[in-house]
Parts: C-alpha cells; sequence; structure tokens
C-alpha cells in the first residue's frame, strides 16, 4: 500500500530549516513511502498555491538547495522519489510556442482562468520540448515512477466544481485550432463545412460528438505513449496519470472526464500504471462519502490490475478572490482527513497521496493533528 506525500515547495528546507536527512526522516517517520518531487529540468509552474513570500524570504537558502541530494535522501530514509511533470500547462512556454495556446468552440484564445493556461496537446513543437525536460529529468534521478499531472485537454475543473449543476459552455470545449480541425478531419474522413472556426466547431459538436471525443482521447493516449517511449533509454520508469475524479454519473452522467478533458481510463489502462484521482473534497465541494463513488467508478473503467490512488486534500484553497462567491468550506479539519482517507481504504484504493506536506508542518506548528491523523492512515492502510 502506497503512502505518498507531494513536496512540491521548499518550505521544509527554507522556512522550517530541515536538512535533506531530516526532512526525509520526518516523511519515513509519518508512514510515507513515497515522495513525488519536482526537479530543476523541469520545475513545475506556479499554481493555485502562492509561495512568492517565502521564496523572496529565503533567496540564498534557496540558491543552495540540490534536488539530487534531496532525491538520495528520500532513498536513503526507505521511500521512493517520484518526479513530476506538469505536461500540458506551462504558461511560460506559450510565450515560446504561441500557436500552441487553445482555441475554444467560440473560437477565442484561451486567455486562462485564475492561474491556469492549458496547453493543446497536438503541438508536436511544444510536446518534443517538453519531452526533453522530462527524458532529462529521468536520466538524472533514475524515479521509481514519472507522475504526469495536466496531461488532458485543457478544462480548470475548479471552475466547475463548486456547483453540482455547472452548465458546461463552448467557453470548456477545446481545442479548435486550425490544426486540431485538420487533424480531425484528415483521421477521421469528417468533412469540415465552409465557415470560421465557430461554424466549423458547432458542426463537429453537433454532427460528430463521439468521434470527435474518440480522437482527442487516442491523441492524448499517442502523446503518453510518446514520452514513454522517449524515457525507454534512460530507465522507463512506470507511469502514474493525475486524472480528473468524477465520476460519469457525475453532472448529469456527461461522463466529463472523458468528454471534456479526453481523459479516457480504459483506453489508457494499457499505458498508464497507477491512476490518480484529485479527491480534492474541499475544493470540490463533495462530501468524503462521494470519495467511493469516485473509487469505484475508475475501478469499474481500469479493472483491478491496474492501481488506483486518491489525493487527500490537507489545507483549504480557493475561498477568496474570484473563488470567495462560490462558499466553499473555510476548513479541512483533521477528522475530515481521517473520515475521506478511511472511506477511500475501505474503497478498496491502492494508496493515498496528500496534498501537501507544508500543510501537515503549518498545522503541526499551529499545535493541529493532522500529522497524527496522516501516521494513523498509515497505520491502517499497511
Amino acid at each position: 500500500m502506497q503512502i505518498a506525500m507531494k513536496v512540491y515547495d521548499l518550505q521544509w528546507f527554507t522556512t522550517y530549516g530541515m536538512s535533506y536527512a531530516e526532512a526525509a526522516e520526518q516523511l519515513a517517520a509519518d508512514g510515507v513511502t513515497v515522495v513525488m518531487t519536482q526537479n530543476r529540468f523541469d520545475p513545475l509552474p506556479s499554481s493555485g498555491v502562492d509561495q512568492s513570500a517565502y521564496l523572496a524570504t529565503y533567496g540564498d537558502r534557496i540558491a543552495s538547495y540540490d534536488d539530487l541530494a534531496w532525491v538520495e535522501a528520500v532513498r536513503a530514509a526507505g521511500m521512493e522519489a517520484h518526479q513530476t511533470s506538469a505536461t500540458f500547462f506551462d504558461p511560460a512556454a506559450l510565450e515560446h510556442f504561441p500557436d500552441a495556446r487553445p482555441i475554444d468552440a467560440r473560437g477565442e484564445l484561451d486567455r486562462g482562468i485564475d492561474w491556469y493556461t492549458g496547453v493543446c496537446p497536438t503541438h508536436d513543437g511544444y510536446l518534443n520540448w517538453k519531452i526533453d525536460r522530462i527524458r532529462a529529468a529521468v536520466d538524472a534521478y533514475r524515479p521509481e515512477a514519472m507522475f504526469l499531472q495536466f496531461t488532458r485537454f485543457p478544462g480548470f475543473w475548479e471552475n466547475w466544481t463548486w456547483n453540482p449543476d455547472y452548465e458546461f459552455s463552448d467557453a470548456d470545449r477545446f481545442c479548435f485550432c486550425d490544426r486540431c480541425r485538420g487533424l480531425f478531419a484528415e483521421a477521421t474522413g469528417f468533412v469540415l463545412p465552409e465557415g470560421d472556426l465557430p461554424t466549423q466547431a458547432q458542426a463537429i459538436l453537433s454532427e460528430a460528438p463521439d468521434a470527435w471525443n474518440a480522437w482527442r482521447a487516442q491523441r492524448l493516449k499517442d502523446d503518453i505513449q510518446q514520452i514513454a517511449r522517449a524515457m525507454e533509454p534512460v530507465g522507463a520508469p512506470p507511469l502514474t496519470l493525475n486524472t480528473l475524479p468524477f465520476p460519469r454519473a457525475d453532472f448529469d452522467g456527461r461522463d466529463v472526464r472523458r468528454t471534456i478533458v479526453a481523459q479516457d481510463l480504459p483506453l489508457l489502462s494499457d499505458t498508464i500504471s497507477t491512476f490518480e484521482l484529485m479527491t480534492y473534497l474541499q475544493i470540490l465541494h463533495r462530501p468524503t462519502s462521494w470519495v467511493r463513488d469516485a473509487v469505484e467508478d475508475v475501478r469499474a473503467l481500469v479493472g483491478s490490475d491496474r492501481r488506483i490512488v486518491t489525493t487527500m486534500q490537507v489545507a483549504p484553497l480557493y475561498t477568496d478572490g474570484m473563488h470567495a462567491v462560490r462558499k466553499r468550506p473555510s476548513n479541512v479539519t483533521a477528522d475530515d482527513l481521517l473520515e475521506a482517507g478511511t472511506i477511500a481504504l475501505e474503497s478498496g484504493v491502492d494508496g493515498l497521496v496528500f496534498y501537501h506536506w507544508t500543510d501537515f508542518l503549518e498545522d503541526e506548528a499551529a499545535g493541529g493533528r493532522k500529522r497524527a491523523v496522516l501516521r494513523e492512515l498509515a497505520r491502517s492502510a499497511a
């Protein structure tokens, strides 16, 4: 049973002043078996957690950080070190690959929502650039697994989850750039009508929705397999895929994981070893019992020979700014964490993942007991 911790920031190294060995030993003592970390070859872009304050305060110490020393300490403490990549999320890269910016069904360029801007998965130049970075990281660190995040057609799922009755619109449907439309027509024989981009997008969505969904899902699989082939000469680690957690029945049975972002889990099950479900219940605005629905749905899709892990959210997010009006819960309690993790284990998952370690450290510093809950869940999983 895997107990994994996402350790993407460096506050353990800066704010809390730990050495590599001290941090690794603390994680191992809490029952963690896998550390999911980032690297200097393919660093993760900033996302929903603002890190500017500690980065500005501890610049000198951060300059001394050695990610290989961290990986070695993790392994010395008896844990695995999994590397990560944000496959189709890299806003800075869009400056270099401007035609990789997705276009929605209205014919509008994606300018992003909050911190998120996706990348079109059919842009070969961007994909080859990303693969070079992934391959360099795998060669340097030889991870026990490679965790692919943001590996989907664009979709800011955090914008849907506050409302179970969210109405999907053409602004949520990607990608209809010239390249995507042309490749789809070539692959399927679909005849694009005369007219502008929105006219052609509506023709695809109304006349060939099943073919469109199948083509996008296959294209995403092709991209993932290209990544896997590129890693073969430098270690060929198994792949873990970050997936949307929504059961097919959610949103009135729209199967949004497949029809909106093109993650077709049965199709991917011969390529992906482990499927990670982002069961971030406070962001999702779902009860803890919903974890069972999410796990059971994926198990029915991929069978028993593929691993399923669920990620537990440790602290609240998306409660202010543009998200304030959505009235998400303002806290994630230790009891919430224990209940969600227990339900996931009872549902037959192959592991728990926690996002993220800094939240445990901050809770402990404030006198909380979430690290005790982590240890309790690790014992239950053993």
